[in-house]
């Protein structure tokens, strides 16, 4: 394949990839507004725009700068096909970001590069079979006698501590392979961690993240230009 005929395929799959991305997008968009306009609508319930926006800012005030932050943090593991996919899905954090970065070293590809896109977007939409699967059985078959299982004393505090606990066996190859690279972002959230406590921490941890992500680009800069990498 030449390099003309490779550059085009590429650009019509990031054309195709956004246009299903954006078609999808609105489709449930729609069904999710639908359920609780549809329920208003049934029991005679008007809605007050500006009530429901002053009940949801603080919520709005927390997840918003999260969103912003997720997306530009998440979008160069999973790229386009894989950040729509999910963001429909969800479960983002503790599932599709895990599987996506276990799919793409199991492929031996890299994050950001057309055939690490191609991987995260089978990634995410295997895992959400799984999950829809794994789902139904335990609604209609397993959840009777699995739920107690899961609950008790001895099995809760892990299932309790699973997202910590996945990204704990990701970050460390990390850090392991780019151990420069590593350094300003651990010392500045561990300091941050230290003076805000773990309450504090969780409370910031959106404005946390985009300021260490900004930080740690600076230094891998700076690291770069006095070549110490």
């Amino acid at each position: 394949m030449t390099n003309h005929t490779h550059n085009e395929a590429s650009a019509q799959y990031s054309r195709e990839i956004n246009r299903l991305g954006r078609i999808t997008s609105i489709i449930a968009l729609i069904a999710m507004f639908s359920v609780p306009l549809g329920t208003a609508y049934y029991y005679g319930i008007g809605l007050n725009l500006s009530e429901a926006l002053g009940a949801a800012s603080g919520l709005i005030a927390i997840f918003l700068p999260t969103a912003v932050v997720e997306n530009l943090s998440f979008y160069n593991v999973l790229g386009a096909g894989g950040m729509y996919l999910s963001s429909i899905t969800g479960n983002i954090t503790n599932m599709k970001m895990p599987v996506t970065i276990s799919g793409q070293k199991i492929a031996g590809v890299e994050p950001g590069t057309e055939k690490g896109d191609v991987i995260a977007v089978i990634s995410v939409g295997v895992s959400s079979i799984v999950t829809i699967i794994i789902l139904i059985l335990g609604m209609f078959l397993i959840g009777t006698w699995l739920v107690p299982i899961l609950n008790h004393p001895v099995l809760k505090p892990g299932f309790d501590h699973i997202t910590p606990a996945l990204y704990g066996a990701i970050t460390v190859p990390q850090i392991l392979n780019n151990k420069k690279l590593s350094v300003t972002p651990i010392i500045f959230t561990a300091v941050l961690f230290f003076v805000l406590s773990a309450e504090g921490y969780g409370q910031y941890q959106s404005y946390i993240l985009i300021s260490c992500m900004l930080i740690s680009v600076l230094a891998a800069y700076i690291m770069h230009k006095k070549d110490q990498l």
